[in-house]
């Protein structure tokens, strides 16, 4: 089996990248036989998405490449100005869509307040049903406010019990009877 974590933040001190550290440290312990892997969209910048018939960098095909062959996507995204990032819907925007059929999904959702976690959710769940992507219902929402203390650490450990489960959870919705 293959998973990926993939941090939607392109920010460099980035709340959003310490649950995505929780994600892959989790999964590269639990599931030590599966292949884990790491796409850091801050540390990693893609080419912007001018149309499939365009040359791209390699740095872009290799997260092209990571998308394509995982069975399990863990994605984490901030909320920016009520959206998903932008880096992260970019990443989409070069995968075809036939090549995510049947994959998983969770998700994970940081943003400042508490009010657009959900719609960005939704967003994120239709983005992987136009991918024929079985998205994990059950994500994890944090905000600033309520999960960081001034210093930009977590105070609220009931946040890694949800990412690690959300975690467990989607890695569980992989059908037994096909081959990772």
């Amino acid at each position: 089996m293959k998973i990926l974590i993939i941090c939607g933040s392109p920010r460099r001190n980035s709340l959003t990248r310490m649950h995505t550290d929780l994600a892959y440290t989790y999964a590269k312990e639990k599931y030590p036989t599966a292949q884990v892997e790491y796409l850091d969209l801050g540390k990693y910048p893609l080419d912007t998405f001018r149309g499939f018939e365009e040359e791209h960098s390699p740095e872009t095909k290799n997260a092209i490449s990571l998308v394509e062959s995982s069975e399990v996507l863990i994605l984490c995204t901030p909320v920016y100005n009520g959206l998903l990032s932008s880096a992260l819907k970019n990443l989409f925007e070069h995968i075809d869509y036939k090549a995510l059929e049947g994959k998983l999904a969770g998700f994970i959702v940081h943003s400042s307040g508490t009010i657009s976690s959900l719609q960005v959710q939704g967003q994120l769940m239709a983005l992987m049903t136009y991918f024929r992507v079985l998205s994990n219902p059950r994500a994890v929402f944090t905000s600033k406010d309520r999960h960081f203390d001034d210093q930009g650490k977590l105070k609220d450990q009931t946040v890694i019990k949800r990412i690690y489960q959300l975690v467990e959870e989607t890695v569980a919705m992989f059908p037994h009877n096909r081959k990772p």
